[in-house]
């Protein structure tokens, strides 16, 4: 089975849709790896914020603005 590219946007849609399960949830789709470098990427770009485990991410304004801009 072909899957798209895992790319930030993807990351967002999934901690709105999912909360804390977003990476269990992307993890099941991409290797691990590359799951922790995207929400790494969206933390870095002040997208996300979290707290204890950069895979339990929150969305920022910042974060939220992007995903109603792709609607």
């Amino acid at each position: 089975m072909e899957h798209s590219e895992l790319n930030t946007d993807m990351i967002l849609a999934a901690v709105r849709d999912h909360g804390f399960a977003a990476y269990d949830v992307l993890a099941k789709e991409f290797p691990s790896d590359l799951v922790i470098a995207e929400f790494t990427k969206a933390a870095r770009s002040g997208l996300t914020s979290f707290g204890v485990g950069v895979h339990l991410a929150s969305l920022t304004d910042k974060g939220r603005k992007r995903l109603d801009s792709l609607a």
